[in-house]
């Protein structure tokens, strides 16, 4: 998201996926309590679609607990990798691409050991497709002729 403005659209596109591909919609919706999440125009598409809108607090993190865990858990697991596999920074959107794939397709105890990515499909992951996080660097070996 480039600007705060977008927000109502990025929703907009972001249920229909949800309603597309989970045949589901989104019941709550936990924000912060910051203006673009406050905008008539969004709560009137929390109203049409029967969404729940809850909002915290201005500046009371702790009333967001859940989200804050997540988003640490979500953020070390990627700087784990990071460090783990050597890969210089500009491989952080991968990393955090990898991470949260990572933790949807473990044990989670929020759900009492149900794997995410399998309460919401409805089957289980496949493990095969996994791979070491590496970038491989391509290395040439440059041979001078030496004078005799």
């Amino acid at each position: 998201m480039k600007n705060h403005s977008e927000v109502l659209s990025i929703y907009k596109n972001f249920s229909a996926m949800v309603c597309t591909h989970f045949d589901t919609s989104i019941r709550v919706f936990h924000a912060d309590s910051i203006g673009e999440y406050l905008s008539d125009a969004l709560c009137q598409v929390f109203s049409v679609q029967g969404t729940l809108a809850q909002f915290s607090c201005p500046g009371a993190h702790a009333q967001n607990g859940i989200a804050e865990r997540k988003h640490h858990h979500l953020l070390d697991t990627a700087r784990a990798l990071m460090l783990a596999s050597s890969v210089p920074p500009h491989f952080w959107a991968e990393a955090v691409s990898t991470a949260t794939y990572l933790i949807n397709i473990q044990p989670s105890s929020a759900l009492r050991g149900v794997i995410p990515i399998e309460r919401l499909c409805g089957k289980a992951p496949d493990y095969s497709d996994l791979r070491l996080f590496v970038v491989f660097a391509m290395c040439f070996l440059h041979l001078m002729s030496t004078p005799n």
